[in-house]
């Protein structure tokens, strides 16, 4: 057996293996004695084949499956003990096939191409370049809304006599046919409709109705949706279809008033919000929503500052890669079929995608950066209560909580993510240690008005 390495340049490599017969053939006379053992022919007890039978029938696939374990084998083995790193993984250089005949079995010449990992140099990090860091102000108004959200969300709910702007009624829908009878046959349902729903132009129709009382209207005049929301959402149809022979014309009766009145904030409220630990007060509640929504601006500001490193590091930390053999690479090991066409087209954002991954890798590397359980098992804790808190449920027992983090790190792919998360925020961590940050206090607003600016750009720069 001899390997070679013949430099294309200094991004690709062909790598040319030799193999004697000798070195192989053992292996495919071992295969076809197990495979001889293994398949059923028929005419023959399982395991009794002949070994010659078994020969004619699948020798040369035996043998094409021995040669590619072999040739990976050692152009594995070959990359490991010479410390080449690669990008990808190799493949067959073109025109290479094998020829193979199990009756006639010969020394094998095969090349393989490697993509070489560039070199490149992280200095830009070490000039210490600056960056803006927004910070958003916490205005009262906004924790007022909070507030009030939280009340409405904790509702407590009454029946009156009189309809108000905010009320959801009860109301019964009967059809009319052309007449102004109530239509025999025709479509009757019951059903709770928000008073928001009604157009502004008709508001005053349901406001001055008692209960029992109603009117003759034309439900798709009446109510703000289009004929599908008005079919699921008030004359509870599955299906649009089923209006199209409705002429529209309803008797409408009101049957009942429920209004939601925001909760008082006493000690049972802030039970229900916040559990036995959190807020006891509204003073209390107030500084909570204070320090939640600093947390959720940061968190918004901080996705903002990341973009902007991403595009200073890599418009900075510039180097080539070897473009032609990952284009072909791409089309080769994609498990859908794909055009040549499309990997030119969808090629530059790969590109990207990739220099980002080796900068990230060589920072992790050089700053010996891991994972351990222990940051993977809280992570994956933190993740878990705080998808618990986005549902509302702040009371489930630390005992339950437990359950469900044990079966999420159970999940392979979850915990490849989570991994891959923690990873990236180390290395994020460096890049921000490694730059200057300038705070600038903005408003909620005008930050807004930033991220959509910036969003346009990026989608005009796709489109181009």
């Amino acid at each position: 057996m001899n390997i070679t390495q013949e430099k294309v340049n200094n991004l690709k490599s062909k790598i040319v293996i030799d193999l004697k017969k000798e070195d192989y053939e053992p292996k495919v006379a071992a295969a076809l004695k197990k495979a001889s053992k293994q398949v059923s022919l028929k005419g023959f007890r399982p395991g009794m084949a002949p070994l010659s039978l078994v020969k004619k029938m699948h020798g040369n696939s035996v043998l094409v499956d021995e040669l590619n374990r072999t040739l990976g084998e050692t152009l594995e083995q070959y990359l490991q003990e010479n410390k080449i790193a690669i990008l990808a993984s190799p493949i067959p250089a073109e025109d290479q096939r094998l020829d193979v005949d199990i009756n006639n079995i010969q020394d094998v010449t095969f090349s393989y191409e490697i993509g070489h990992a560039p070199e490149f140099e992280l200095s830009y990090l070490d000039a210490k370049p600056t960056f803006t860091k927004h910070k958003i102000a916490v205005e009262d108004k906004q924790i007022e809304e909070e507030v009030e959200r939280i009340r409405k969300r904790f509702a407590k709910y009454e029946y009156p006599e009189t309809v108000q702007e905010n009320d959801i009624l009860t109301l019964s829908f009967e059809e009319l046919d052309e007449t102004g009878a109530v239509k025999e046959g025709g479509l009757t349902t019951t059903s709770s409709v928000l008073m928001e729903l009604v157009k502004p132009e008709h508001k005053a129709k349901f406001l001055s109705l008692s209960k029992q009382a109603g009117f003759e209207g034309n439900v798709f005049e009446l109510f703000d949706r289009d004929k599908e929301g008005i079919a699921k959402n008030i004359l509870n149809q599955t299906d649009a279809t089923a209006l199209d022979n409705v002429s529209g014309n309803f008797k409408i009766t009101l049957n009942n008033i429920t209004r939601a009145l925001p909760a008082d904030m006493n000690e049972e409220f802030f039970v229900k919000v916040y559990g036995q630990d959190g807020p006891k007060s509204e003073t209390e509640m107030r500084d909570n929503i204070r320090k939640d929504l600093e947390a959720y601006f940061d968190g918004r500001t901080d996705v903002f500052l990341v973009n902007d490193l991403y595009k200073g590091v890599m418009e900075n930390v510039d180097f080539p890669l070897p473009e032609d053999f990952l284009k072909r690479w791409i089309l080769l090991s994609n498990e859908q079929p794909v055009t040549a066409e499309q990997v030119e087209a969808e090629f530059p954002t790969f590109a990207k995608q990739l220099r980002w991954n080796l900068i990230t890798q060589r920072i992790a590397a050089e700053n010996n950066y891991d994972v351990t359980r222990e940051e993977l098992e809280n992570k994956v804790r933190e993740q878990t209560i705080q998808q618990m808190y986005g549902y509302g449920l702040r009371n489930m027992g630390e005992e339950w909580v437990e359950s469900f983090v044990q079966r999420q790190l159970k999940d392979k792919e979850y915990l490849q993510k989570t991994h891959a998360q923690l990873l990236d925020d180390k290395v994020l961590g460096y890049i921000k240690s490694k730059v200057n940050l300038s705070e600038n206090l903005i408003g909620l607003e005008e930050f807004n008005e930033m991220v959509k600016k910036a969003n346009a750009e990026v989608e005009s720069l796709e489109e181009a």
